[in-house]
């Protein structure tokens, strides 16, 4: 992968508004080649309407939580997954990255 690529990731091309269910979230993951892209000097660009109307914790996670592990801290974490959303649904998110980071030996 390139260095420095960014890439974007749309939720609007997922099918939602609710994007629940932790099968999904790790099948997206695989779909998206997140683990390639952890491993990569990559940053993405995370779109998530505003028309969303909910992201469980267990579809964030399955998506997410491995790549969140990886990068130890939130703030690593922020820099190279780059949210697009709205003030309500970033305060999801982050508390989706706390419970990651608390129950870190899920995802190893």
């Amino acid at each position: 992968m390139t260095v420095n690529k960014v890439r974007e990731i749309d939720f609007a091309n997922i099918e939602g508004p609710v994007y629940t269910g932790r099968d999904r979230g790790e099948r997206l993951r695989e779909k998206f080649q997140m683990d390639e892209i952890d491993n990569s000097d990559a940053v993405v660009k995370i779109i998530i309407p505003e028309n969303t109307y909910s992201i469980s914790s267990s579809f964030f996670l399955g998506l997410f939580g491995p790549s969140i592990v990886k990068c130890k801290t939130r703030e690593a974490f922020l820099e190279k997954y780059q949210f697009d959303t709205t003030k309500f649904l970033m305060g999801v998110v982050d508390q989706h990255i706390a419970r990651a980071l608390q129950e870190r030996s899920l995802f190893s």
